[in-house]
């Protein structure tokens, strides 16, 4: 993800990394995977692939959240390293 995170922020206007571009990234990579699944023939199937992928997106969302809670920093946040884990900090 930090490679991901660091080639949108580089190839923005000013260099400055936004939410949405994350979100168009990776809603691009998941568009693509799905038109190119040979299972899904058809604008129905497409469709079910959208509704699949829009429930795992809510579920990880839901564990995240949780997870952030517990633990005080976001995943996103640790893994560019915004925060230091309890070894660095000492």
């Amino acid at each position: 993800m930090p490679i991901v995170m660091q080639y949108l922020a580089a190839n923005s206007a000013d260099e400055a990394l936004i939410a949405d571009d994350i979100i168009d990234f990776f809603a691009l990579s998941i568009a693509s995977v799905i038109q190119n699944d040979t299972n899904l023939t058809t604008p129905q199937l497409q469709r079910k692939g959208v509704d699949a992928a829009g429930k795992h997106i809510a579920h990880w969302v839901r564990l995240l959240k949780l997870d952030n809670e517990q633990r005080g920093a976001s995943l996103l946040a640790m893994t560019m390293g915004a925060v230091a884990s309890d070894e660095t900090k000492q």
